[in-house]
């Protein structure tokens, strides 16, 4: 079970790939992640103590998505990312499908949730203007992967999906479908669009 752009969203027995510095920091000692927290980004959401017992109690791969899945041919069983695949350019996100295709078994699952487009373009027709404007422009200055590269409703993901040879591609509830953990991995239920498909 893989989790591509995992940040510190976790689950116990999954590998969490992402590229950000805490995925390449965290098979240091606790003692140098304790100072390194000081530095992290995730001060904001996690205690020091939490952020050093997610770092080394689960697995994790320090990789960028635009080089695909760090694995071999047919040998992921499940294949999960939230809030990642908007942070790629288009052509980035279909080759990176196509990686996930790859590497998932036959009958394999994906699980992808991303900022649902419709859900942002009904807030800025209903007046939430400035929310709305958030899910297209970052006002965090600091790093390229904060940004929205592109935005997704269903229509548009599933024929991304279907055109990388995905099949049986459907909408899903919040924390609801076939994939497991989902109960663990799902956050952001208002604003997120979940989409599961089959290899």
């Amino acid at each position: 079970m893989v989790n591509l752009g995992s940040g510190l969203t976790v689950a116990p027995g999954w590998i969490h790939v992402d590229g950000s510095l805490n995925a390449l920091v965290s098979r240091l000692p606790k003692p140098l992640l304790k100072i390194l927290y000081q530095w992290s980004d995730n001060r904001q959401w996690f205690s020091r103590e939490q952020y050093v017992r997610i770092l080394t109690e689960h697995r994790f791969v320090h990789h960028r998505l635009q080089y695909g899945v760090p694995l071999g041919d047919d040998t992921v069983d499940v294949i999960y990312s939230s809030h990642a695949l908007e942070h790629i350019f288009p052509e980035e996100a279909q080759a990176l499908l196509q990686d996930t295709y790859r590497a998932l078994k036959p009958g394999g699952v994906i699980r992808l949730a991303v900022p649902d487009l419709e859900y942002a373009l009904r807030l800025y027709q209903t007046g939430a203007k400035e929310q709305a404007l958030e899910f297209f422009f970052s006002r965090n200055r600091s790093g390229y992967l904060n940004h929205h590269h592109y935005m997704y409703d269903f229509e548009l993901l599933k024929n991304l999906l279907e055109k990388v040879g995905f099949v049986e591609v459907q909408r899903c509830g919040f924390r609801q479908g076939a994939m497991r953990d989902a109960n663990i991995l799902d956050n952001r239920p208002d604003e997120t669009l979940f989409i599961e498909a089959r290899k």
